[in-house]
């Protein structure tokens, strides 16, 4: 695989990627390497019965002193920036991006009877928790980096979806989905995905007239006053149960009222999860609502 800095070595040089990272989340990275690292005795020639020790950060630094081929690991013109933890962590945050790469890879194939692949997961996981904790939009798959649009998310989705709310006189759902909003920066994991929902459930009811009801019921109004007669009947009947309904599952879940004691603590990307699913419900609701509004009388041929 090709290092992070040589794939993407032109958009680097010319900042379409740029890659920041705060220093607290760099030692986190660094420790999280720490700690998926491991030792162990190894062949270097197979016709000889020598062996010698090695560990898998090692084994990363040989591996990417040789594909950018450098004599040595050094990043910037500083003396401490040297070996394999002075490149993670003095180097530009794109040398901190390459070595966990690299470093998952070698993770990867250590071990015998699938243990290095199983590790390599896990590692992935906290790779992607710590990003998230530190609002890096950076996410590990599959043993690569790739970036998560933050500002598309924030403009499209979420800015968007508030503005059509406020702007068509949706004040209930305007007022529910702000305080979602605001109880995401408290950290308020279960009220934000309660009052995502409840936005989503009052954007239908003030759509459909309607001052009652659970959201089954709404979605099947929903549905049956036309407003997805764009489509196939019995595509909408899924549209409206998988994923209109998809919020609602989300609710009941992780923040509803019968969960018992299985679910005490919410993390954080679900109640995102959450708010994006709201703009984008919210969003597609008033939009179908608006179409009928334009064209009452416009259906999906054959209904």
């Amino acid at each position: 695989m090709q290092p992070f800095s040589i794939r993407h070595g032109k958009a680097l040089v010319e900042q379409r990627i740029r890659v920041t990272m705060k220093d607290r989340l760099r030692q986190r990275l660094w420790l999280t390497v720490q700690k998926y690292n491991e030792t162990y005795w190894y062949q270097p020639d197979p016709s000889d019965s020598w062996t010698s020790q090695t560990s898998i950060a090692e084994q990363t630094e040989l591996k990417l002193k040789r594909l950018l081929g450098f004599p040595e690991l050094k990043a910037r013109a500083t003396e401490d920036a040297v070996g394999l933890e002075g490149y993670f962590m003095k180097g530009y945050p794109s040398c901190a991006l390459e070595t966990i790469e690299q470093f998952a890879e070698e993770l990867s194939t250590f071990g015998e009877h699938g243990y290095g692949k199983g590790q390599a997961e896990h590692f992935q996981a906290e790779v992607n928790e710590a990003m998230m904790d530190f609002e890096c939009p950076w996410r590990l798959s599959d043993g690569r980096f790739f970036q998560i649009d933050a500002e598309f998310f924030q403009a499209e989705i979420i800015q968007k979806g508030e503005d059509i709310l406020r702007e068509k006189g949706f004040e209930g759902a305007h007022d529910e989905f702000r305080e979602a909003r605001e109880d995401l920066s408290d950290g308020k994991t279960k009220d934000v995905i309660l009052k995502a929902f409840k936005s989503f459930e009052s954007t239908l009811k003030t759509v459909l007239n309607q001052h009652s009801g659970d959201i089954t019921d709404l979605l099947r109004m929903f549905r049956e006053k036309s407003f997805l007669d764009d489509i196939p009947e019995a595509s909408a009947k899924a549209v409206s149960k998988t994923v209109l309904g998809s919020l609602a599952t989300l609710r009941n879940e992780l923040a509803g009222h019968g969960q018992g004691n299985a679910v005490l603590e919410v993390p954080r990307h679900y109640a995102v999860l959450a708010i994006h699913l709201a703009g984008s419900l919210n969003q597609f609701v008033l939009d179908q609502y608006l179409r009928k509004q334009s064209h009452p009388t416009a259906v999906f041929p054959g209904k």
